[in-house]
């Protein structure tokens, strides 16, 4: 009997606005965000296996095959909700960077959640998967809900937004591994821009304000890993002052940055200005899902 596979779409997701309230009882962070997912995806393949074990096989090197790999964690939740699911295979075939503040381990937890879930028929809701999610990762309910939405919480409670459509975008990561621990140690929360939440909601909402929008990005995450990293900060600059560029923001704790292209053939033009010095750069667009079956 030939055993059955599933290939999935993990997307990517960017911070369009992120702001830090404070510091939680539990230690975590109390955040507002805006999410939004982005074309860019890792492809996670899944197949039933006949030894009653998890794998989890990835070519990169940065990405751990064990109980530390949130996949293998997303495979084992629903293996445990029902008692059992048998073996699985999960192949990772990564094109989003690793720890690089898009949420790339997150996404794929979340395509194993939806996969398995729909691989075998297990018949768990999309809230229920999304709180199954929240206890692997603060991005993983917004991995599977995809699209755009307010987040607040650790980023785990969602509002939905409407997504932006098809909004071309480049992406930068200098290649420098963020301590993200030691981004939120060195916080000033004396630097908040919650304004900025309100005036970009608004121009989600609207779909069509890009302008507006790119002039209201906003991370407080940005001033403590600039202060760290210069590089990101200068990456930023080089990017935001493109003439194609609306504008440019790290997404979540980076070191990645991106920005809001004018079109898809600028994009591309400012991507042959970084490419050649840069261990990653890409062009993509935003994306109404965050987990896709092909």
């Amino acid at each position: 009997m030939k055993k059955r596979t599933l290939r999935v779409h993990a997307h990517a997701k960017i911070n369009l606005y992120l702001n830090v309230l404070g510091k939680r009882d539990d230690g975590y962070h109390e955040l507002e965000t805006i999410f939004h997912s982005v074309a860019l995806h890792d492809d996670v393949i899944i197949r039933e296996h006949n030894a009653n074990e998890i794998v989890v096989r990835c070519e990169h090197p940065g990405v751990p095959h064990d109980t530390r790999n949130l996949a293998y964690r997303a495979a084992q939740c629903l293996s445990d909700a029902i008692g059992g699911i048998g073996g699985v295979v999960i192949d990772i075939h990564k094109r989003i960077p690793v720890a690089a503040g898009l949420a790339g381990g997150s996404a794929n937890a979340a395509a194993v959640l939806h996969g398995i879930n729909q691989l075998f028929a297990l018949g768990f809701t999309q809230n229920e998967l999304m709180r199954m999610g929240t206890r692997l990762g603060a991005d993983v309910p917004f991995c599977l809900h995809g699209g755009a939405a307010f987040g607040r919480g650790i980023g785990d409670v969602l509002t939905p937004l409407p997504a932006l459509p098809d909004i071309p975008l480049l992406l930068l990561n200098p290649g420098i591994a963020v301590s993200t621990a030691n981004i939120f140690k060195n916080l000033n929360f004396f630097l908040t821009n919650a304004e900025k939440c309100s005036i970009i909601i608004e121009t989600v909402v609207k779909k069509g304000d890009i302008v507006g929008l790119g002039k209201n990005l906003y991370n407080l995450l940005e001033a403590p890993a600039f202060s760290m990293y210069p590089e990101i900060a200068a990456l930023k600059t080089e990017l935001a002052t493109q003439t194609a560029c609306h504008g440019a923001l790290m997404s979540g704790s980076g070191a990645t940055v991106f920005g809001l292209m004018k079109d898809i053939a600028a994009a591309q033009r400012s991507a042959s200005l970084f490419k050649n010095n840069l261990p990653f750069c890409t062009t993509t667009a935003t994306s109404s899902v965050g987990v896709s079956i092909d």
